[in-house]
């Protein structure tokens, strides 16, 4: 008897082979390396190989006299993550937070580059991405059907394509809410909001679990003015409604980047410019 793979059932079984690569690649001592390690907007692991993508201001500064963002590669050798240097994708412009897809072929990230056809830089932030092989960088490509006049910005991968990230443009619940873009054959297609995840509040930095099991993002509450991270699950395709992660959140703190190890075990994020490190079982609901 024949038995042919549903799409879906090939998608789990190659998202689990990512998962089982990246165990290989990374162990506890590795990974709490990277505690410390200055960042600004950006946190990202190669899930095939032990590359690690930050960003972080410069001393250079904008029209504006704001800090001009790049994108930095660190390698981990001679155990410790060292030899940081600029990606040479990173343009004149600002850009940050990248981001790895799950097979590690892709980076997406920030930017306010010109947009191709345009003069100068972009007045809004938008997403690109830039294709990554045999250690070789490809040239950035702009997401033509994702990005708007607004804001569009903090890109996550799922394992199928799916892009997750936040924007501001009409038809959300209000400043900047989350979308997702699924994509097919090769292009993302027009963005959808996700409302249970969004409301009268940012929500901004997100990352969504390789197998879309759960997103965690956090949310600039205007009442408090402040910044705190909160997790949605995937209950049958339907998000649940976002609970705060309560042993991580810190009043007076700000709690940003949310990111996870490739193999799902660590929970990354940036608190007062450094990357911390928490085990994923700890991390309290």
């Amino acid at each position: 008897m024949s038995y042919k793979l549903t799409a879906r059932q090939l998608f789990f079984i190659v998202a689990s082979l990512v998962v089982v690569s990246s165990c290989a690649v990374y162990n506890d001592h590795i990974v709490k390396e990277l505690e410390g390690i200055e960042v600004g907007n950006g946190i990202t692991l190669h899930p095939k190989k032990r590359l690690l993508l930050i960003s972080k201001p410069t001393d250079e500064v904008s029209d504006s006299g704001k800090p001009l963002y790049r994108i930095f590669r660190l390698n981990y050798k001679d155990g410790s993550w060292c030899c940081e240097e600029q990606v040479p994708f990173s343009s004149q412009h600002t850009d940050y937070h990248p981001v790895f897809t799950p097979d590690g072929e892709w980076v997406y990230f920030n930017s306010d580059r010109p947009i191709p056809g345009s003069n100068g830089k972009s007045e809004k932030i938008n997403i690109w991405r830039v294709k990554y092989g045999d250690d070789a960088w490809g040239n950035p490509e702009y997401l033509e059907q994702v990005n708007t006049k607004g804001h569009d910005s903090y890109p996550s991968v799922a394992a199928d394509g799916t892009l997750y990230f936040n924007s501001d443009r009409p038809g959300g619940k209000g400043s900047m809410d989350i979308y997702e873009s699924a994509l097919v054959d090769g292009v993302h297609i027009k963005p959808v909001p996700i409302p249970s995840l969004n409301s009268s509040d940012s929500e901004n930095d997100l990352t969504i679990h390789p197998k879309e099991e759960f997103i965690i993002f956090n949310r600039y509450l205007f009442s408090s003015k402040e910044i705190e991270l909160f997790i949605s699950y995937n209950k049958n395709g339907i998000w649940t409604e976002p609970k705060p992660l309560s042993s991580i959140n810190k009043k007076g703190v700000w709690e940003l980047t949310p990111t996870l190890s490739p193999d799902g075990n660590y929970f990354l994020y940036e608190k007062d410019g450094r990357i911390r490190v928490e085990k994923i079982n700890n991390i309290k609901f």
